[in-house]
């Protein structure tokens, strides 16, 4: 497959649309689709739509880039029929990330009407990814260290939750190519902050087993993640989650630290403050609504922890937000 040449984004295009099928779905695909160049070797592309019917379109292609993958909002099937690790079939859902890299690849992506999807990827060169390790190599996870030597039969694919400020970097990049940020500078840190956290938080591939977690027990403390950001602004208290479960609280409270590094409560408040953060970048909500919608009655309060997490009052960031997206930098790069 030969790929098509984007001139945005000054390097091969990572998405080649002639694959889609039709050119209706072509002309759909791109309306949704968004790349934007990095530097030589890096790039990023967006997805976002709402649709209104199902969506599903056939891919292939050979491919050169490291992708790395973060769900925003909403959940999509993709039947990765071909990969050289043999099939896989994903059910990719909001909050969770992947790392892979596949040499050539097939498959078959089903998108669900009626819900708003985003996602965001970041694909790199791996001899570009290799340099802007350098010293760090050794604590990235072994198999994304394989895949960075130059031999062949070194292609995988990792999944994982992702932790609440990778989410929240993840959306602010998003929300750059979306809105057409302008300035390179503020793009570039932002993708090398993005893949720093990711790549930091699954560089140690033992750290579930210093718990002593049963792959049963990993499931439940990840089942609890899930019920924790969906009920967020309400949530349980952690001895009703635990007998729901049916898992002690020491050991939800053990398997948390392992699993996610931190605390069921501090997991909470941090996940709080980094969606309040991502509501503000949105753009649609005033600090008052914000500060309700992820569970604060006190405005106060909320102005307090949102400054000690991320030393600017609530007020202050929504001005900031809503002045570099209708003036400062505005023009694609």
């Amino acid at each position: 497959m030969t790929a098509q040449k984007n001139t945005a984004i000054g390097l091969d295009s990572v998405r080649d649309f002639s694959t889609l099928g039709s050119e209706q779905k072509e002309r759909l695909f791109r309306s949704m689709w968004q790349e934007y160049r990095v530097r030589p070797g890096m790039c990023v592309s967006v997805f976002d739509a709402q649709l209104q019917e199902d969506f599903t379109f056939c891919y292939r292609k050979e491919n050169r880039f490291m992708d790395f993958g973060f769900f925003l909002e909403g959940a999509f099937a993709n039947d990765l029929r071909k990969t050289p690790i043999g099939r896989l079939n994903l059910e990719n859902r909001a909050g969770e990330g992947g790392m892979g890299f596949f040499r050539e690849i097939e498959g078959t992506v089903t998108i669900p009407a009626g819900k708003k999807t985003r996602l965001i990827h970041v694909h790199v060169l791996p001899d570009v990814l290799r340099s802007l390790l350098e010293q760090d190599m050794e604590t990235v996870h072994p198999e994304l260290r394989g895949a960075l030597e130059p031999r062949e039969g070194n292609d995988f694919y990792r999944r994982r939750c992702l932790q609440p400020m990778v989410q929240a970097v993840a959306n602010e990049l998003f929300f750059g190519v979306r809105n057409n940020f302008g300035v390179r500078m503020y793009m570039e840190g932002k993708v090398l902050e993005l893949l720093g956290l990711f790549l930091a938080e699954g560089g140690n591939p033992a750290a579930d087993k210093k718990a002593a977690l049963s792959p049963r027990e990993r499931d439940v403390i990840h089942a609890i993640r899930a019920e924790l950001e969906e009920r967020y602004a309400s949530p349980p208290t952690l001895a009703e989650i635990a007998a729901r479960h049916h898992m002690g609280v020491s050991k939800v409270q053990a398997g948390f630290r392992a699993v996610f590094g931190m605390s069921v409560f501090n997991f909470l408040k941090e996940y709080k403050l980094q969606k309040a953060k991502m509501l503000f970048d949105e753009g649609d909500m005033n600090v008052s609504e914000v500060a309700w919608t992820i569970g604060y009655i006190n405005l106060s309060h909320f102005g307090a922890a949102f400054r000690k997490r991320f030393g600017v009052l609530p007020k202050a960031y929504h001005k900031s937000i809503r002045a570099r997206a209708h003036g400062v930098g505005h023009g694609r790069a």
